[in-house]
């Protein structure tokens, strides 16, 4: 299981819509973290050699000149492509989280990753926290060896080579939000994440303040979602009473719209206790 912490009315949009939303992350508030993860994988395949023999020496040569040029060159001169993010932890009841991103949690099946990653381009990422240089260089050649390359090599032949170097650049970018400090780890996050040009028109904005935030709206299978809990609030008894109204009415149409008799959305509710965070 997986679980999306959040606010009460992100918790009944998401119910409602059966969708979740993926912000692009430069509004978010970990920049120095994503260029920490940019500049290790940059570093990570300019020493990288562990091609796999589906790999010419063409394609591994023009990987090599890709990643001295991106390194060489002003990075405002690859931003081809918006990198979206929605973040989810491992762990259930987690203090830190109620503290920091709301007092909902929203528990997912796995099944809504692999249903939500079909025909969008989503790249599902388990966060790796940094211990130490050498352990982010270690996990940076694992994402090249497993997923930039492979990625690459499916597009080699198919495009222009220009084309494939703003390609290793935009999944530099996608794979370095994979990174995290380690002053984190307790928050065992996942992160679904998807890169889409300017134009793509699956992007809408939300106001914050005097600033339009994009952000990309990505439907999920409604069966995937199990439970919904309430965090250590005040009048906590109160809101589990309407929020299982509200549990009922969602479990009710998702039976009808799915055909599925045994759905249930579960209320339930946290074990910390109150205080006045």
């Amino acid at each position: 299981m997986i679980y999306h912490y959040t606010d009460l009315n992100a918790a009944k949009s998401i119910t409602d819509n059966s969708s979740v939303w993926l912000t692009d992350y430069r509004f978010l508030n970990d920049k120095e973290e994503f260029l920490e993860g940019f500049n290790v994988l940059c570093e990570a395949l300019v020493a990288f050699n562990d091609y796999s023999d589906e790999c010419t020496p063409e394609f591994i040569k023009h990987v090599k000149s890709g990643i001295n040029l991106i390194i060489e060159s002003d990075i405002t001169l690859f931003e081809r492509n918006n990198v979206f993010v929605a973040s989810f932890s491992h762990t259930p009841d987690l203090l830190s989280q109620w503290r920091s991103y709301g007092m909902f949690s929203l528990e997912f099946n796995e099944e809504f990753i692999l249903e939500g990653k079909k025909g969008n381009n989503l790249c599902y990422l388990e966060c790796h926290y940094l211990q130490n240089h050498e352990d982010a260089l270690d996990c940076a050649e694992t994402l090249i060896k497993e997923n930039i390359i492979p990625k690459l090599l499916k597009l080699w032949g198919k495009m222009h080579k220009a084309l494939i170097t703003l390609e290793l650049h935009s999944l530099i970018e996608v794979y370095a939000l994979a990174f995290k400090h380690s002053a984190f780890q307790d928050e065992d996050e996942v992160r679904l994440v998807i890169s889409c040009a300017d134009d793509d028109v699956r992007i809408k904005f939300r106001i914050k303040g005097c600033v339009l935030i994009p952000y990309i709206e990505i439907e999920f299978n409604p069966l995937a979602l199990n439970t919904i809990t309430i965090g250590p609030i005040d009048n906590q008894e109160l809101s589990v009473h309407s929020l299982t109204m509200f549990a009922n009415q969602a479990s009710r149409r998702v039976q009808e719209e799915e055909g599925i008799i045994e759905y249930s959305l579960n209320v339930d509710y946290s074990d910390i206790p109150y205080r006045s965070f």
